[in-house]
């Protein structure tokens, strides 16, 4: 005899969210068993004295956020159209 049992999309989605759902609980619950070993650092990480005395006096700091589109960059090229299609001579 043969089970003619055909899943729909709606059970197929509502097991596997069961399924993440109890993997994700299992992972809020044991945060510890997740974490790795603490390692000690290999070197020394703290600041050295400097050997040479700075010679700037000021500094101008420039953060520039964001900048022309590509569109506005566009410069046409016309020697690009002369050599279109061609070898190159080097």
């Amino acid at each position: 005899m043969q089970a003619s049992f055909q899943a729909s999309r709606r059970s197929f989605l509502s097991s596997t969210a069961g399924s993440l759902c109890s993997v994700a609980l299992h992972a809020l619950m044991e945060p510890e068993r997740l974490r790795a070993e603490p390692v000690a650092a290999k070197a020394d990480l703290e600041a050295k004295p400097v050997q040479h005395r700075a010679r700037a006096q000021s500094v101008i700091h420039r953060f520039m956020n964001g900048g022309p589109s590509q569109m506005d960059l566009f410069d046409p090229k016309p020697e690009l159209d002369r050599h279109a299609g061609k070898s190159f001579p080097g």
